[in-house]
């Protein structure tokens, strides 16, 4: 087990969609997936503290997930850093992702001309033990749903 500095987990024994584990040399992130992921408006806004790993501009950015890749727009240069929403419903769909999946995004690449990440897959982390939760106690039950 593994666990990053935004307080998310990562187990060897989930299911991995992918089957790829961590480098454990570069800064990632994780998110559990929401319906404000999933649905309209397809949001997905970066964790700020992977922030400073991130270009700091909008720049192209290429998600490799197994051995497929979508690429889209990352947005660092806005108040609130996201992955831009029509290429972000693009990997959604193809995924087929739910709400209380879990998505590790580990950055291959990272410069003011691209990002590239590698997005590890876990699926239904809403029945996930409760040690291998995040510690805050967030789970997609209790997240705000802002439009």
């Amino acid at each position: 087990m593994k666990e990053n500095t935004g307080g998310g987990v990562i187990s060897s024994s989930a299911e991995v969609d992918g089957l790829r584990c961590l480098s454990g040399d570069k800064p990632f992130f994780d998110v559990i997936l929401s319906k404000s992921h999933i649905d309209p408006p397809h949001c997905l806004r970066v964790p700020t503290h992977i922030l400073p790993s991130l270009p700091s501009v909008a720049v192209p950015l290429v998600l490799r997930h197994g051995d497929k890749e979508w690429r889209t727009l990352y947005n660092g240069g806005c108040r609130r850093p996201r992955i831009e929403y029509a290429g972000w419903k693009s990997f959604v769909v193809d995924n087929n992702l739910k709400v209380g999946d879990a998505c590790v995004f580990e950055v291959l690449e990272s410069s003011t001309e691209i990002l590239r990440l590698r997005v590890l897959i876990l699926r239904n982390t809403m029945y996930l033990p409760p040690q291998l939760l995040p510690s805050d106690g967030r789970t997609p039950e209790t997240a705000i749903e802002i439009p």
